[in-house]
């Protein structure tokens, strides 16, 4: 008899995180695990992955698209002192609702052995979850992300209701065990993973691809893939890195994908630095790998992140990464500067510099081997033996 399993996450929406979720899920061994896939957001046509999840999964919203922009209402209004009260309202009754609506479907389902809990997102109320086994990965750096000192203290006490942590790669698992001592012997690391073989196919697709687009690709471009975040993905010290290059005389492109709250705040920069033909945005793109195939190097330059899946994704396609060394990622992906170049965070002079001056040939071979560390073959093992380890009562340290 399979053994019941739930994943949950956040949303089906275009991002890093929900494209290794799905890839577990096409990939992990069906025959063996009974899997329900439990989604907060129901984004209604932003859920890009929802088509990609595989037939056998039953999955569920907490979350409708009403309840959704209604809180959002209120978020974008919150310097209105009665939007602001409105909003931490609407945000109470989220959880409510959500706690509600997953008490529903786990009675509805039966007996559950184990609950996966893909983003943390369940930690407020998973106390309360009758369930045998849980586990919860962690995909960003917490101090980064919490900031506040009561708030990482705070996520460490939910983080004691899981039976295991998974951090996504080892500098992050180090850091987990500094921060919260006490978890120690939950903390495990797992890397995600990655289909070689649909990044490569979609790397050659064109079909996606405008008469102006087709044009584009076959200039000499650098290329930047992410949510338009200042806050997180550090956009202007990228820009002032190509403000430097104009300044003197050289001339590079850069080609940005993605979309996100501060497009407008780095559309005025573009005018500020004088680089509008320079620099592009290409929007939001259902397929960044074929943009990916013909770039002369990726550039990332956040300021903190978990394991950025791009910058793997950019050694599948064999392309130089010169990353940030931010917490956390970047320098474990790269190894410490074997397989790709790294600056550091917010030093766009560096960059700049960088930029003017990189071989690419010198680490080809470098980036052919460190790739193959990635491939899903080998994670999803990892995925199988730590689910076995609950399904057979006998939990690893």
């Amino acid at each position: 008899m399979k053994k019941k399993i739930i994943f949950r996450s956040g949303s089906l929406r275009m991002g890093g995180l929900e494209r290794i979720l799905i890839e577990v899920l096409q990939t992990i061994d069906k025959s063996k695990y009974d899997i329900t896939l439990i989604i907060d957001d129901d984004c209604g046509e932003k859920n890009i992955f929802e088509k990609d999840i595989p037939k056998e999964i039953k999955y569920y919203f907490l979350k409708s698209q009403e309840l959704i922009k209604r809180t959002e209402y209120y978020k974008d209004r919150k310097s209105n002192i009665f939007c602001k009260l409105m909003y931490n309202l609407y945000m109470n009754l989220e959880n409510f609702i959500m706690y509600k609506k997953m008490k529903e479907i786990l009675k509805k389902l039966g007996n559950v052995d184990l609950l996966i809990d893909f983003d943390a997102g369940a930690s407020k109320y998973i106390e309360k979850l009758n369930i045998p086994y849980k586990v919860v990965w962690i995909h960003n750096s917490i101090p980064k992300l919490k900031k506040k000192e009561s708030k990482i203290r705070r996520f460490g006490k939910r983080l004691q209701h899981y039976d295991k942590v998974v951090a996504i790669c080892d500098e992050m698992k180090e850091e987990l065990q500094a921060i919260y001592p006490y978890l120690k012997n939950k903390v495990v690391r797992i890397y995600n993973p990655f289909n070689f073989d649909r990044i490569l196919n979609l790397s050659e697709d064109y079909s996606e691809l405008s008469e102006e687009d087709l044009e584009l690709i076959k200039k000499d471009y650098c290329l930047a893939i992410s949510r338009l975040d200042e806050v997180q993905k550090d956009y202007n010290t990228l820009l002032q890195a190509f403000k430097i290059l104009k300044e003197k005389g050289i001339f590079k492109q850069l080609y940005i994908i993605g979309d996100g709250p501060d497009r407008e705040k780095i559309e005025n920069w573009i005018k500020e630095y004088g680089l509008e033909d320079r620099v592009k945005l290409l929007g939001q793109r259902k397929n960044p790998y074929v943009w990916l195939k013909n770039t002369n190097c990726f550039v990332h330059s956040s300021k903190y992140e978990g394991l950025p899946t791009v910058l793997i994704e950019a050694l599948i396609c064999d392309k130089l990464v010169i990353s940030s060394n931010c917490p956390t990622g970047p320098k474990e992906i790269l190894e410490s500067g074997e397989s790709g170049i790294l600056f550091e965070v917010a030093d766009y002079k560096g960059l700049a510099s960088i930029l003017q001056n990189y071989e690419k040939d010198k680490y080809i071979d470098k980036i052919l081997n460190r790739k193959n560390v990635f491939n899903k073959n080998l994670i999803i093992k990892e995925y199988e033996k730590l689910i076995d380890s609950f399904l057979e009562n006998n939990l690893f340290n």
